[in-house]
């Protein structure tokens, strides 16, 4: 039996909390580089020299959102994302990563960082799972060679 099979709660309250604060890489998939770039109305290669930066991962190198002076991400604004419809897959399952739920004491602990978490909607077990799957299955990352 997990921790979780209760379920949690979590609505996101777009504080930009989770955008700010620390230093930290936001990677990106091929389809949420696409994704932002369309939205933004650029072309991949204008998207990809003005909003990101290539993270040395010691053998590979992966593509991260550029952060602010301040750490926060490019594309917070003063009333949230500004690229909210189409963020990328790490932004869109937060809180459901796989490390927040091997444990409650992660999940209570991330509450501190996010005033989301542990009020609003509820989430059963399954649609906890299915997100932390996706953010497994899918491929997060695109290496650069």
């Amino acid at each position: 039996m997990a921790w979780y099979d209760n379920g949690v709660e979590f609505s996101c309250r777009m504080c930009g909390h989770c955008c700010s604060g620390e230093p930290g890489s936001v990677f990106l998939s091929d389809k949420s580089i696409d994704d932002i770039s369309s939205f933004l109305g650029m072309d991949r290669q204008e998207f990809l020299q003005k909003y990101t930066r290539q993270v040395d991962m010691g053998t590979y190198r992966q593509i991260s959102l550029k952060e602010r002076d301040d750490y926060s991400c490019v594309f917070l604004g003063e009333k949230g994302c500004t690229i909210y419809p189409v963020r990328p897959l790490q932004c869109m399952t937060y809180p459901f990563w796989p490390y927040l739920f091997e444990d409650r004491a992660l999940w209570e602990a991330e509450k501190s960082n996010c005033p989301g978490i542990g009020s609003g909607e509820h989430h059963d077990a399954n649609e906890i799972r299915r997100l932390v799957r996706q953010t497994l299955l899918e491929k997060l990352v695109t290496i650069v060679d």
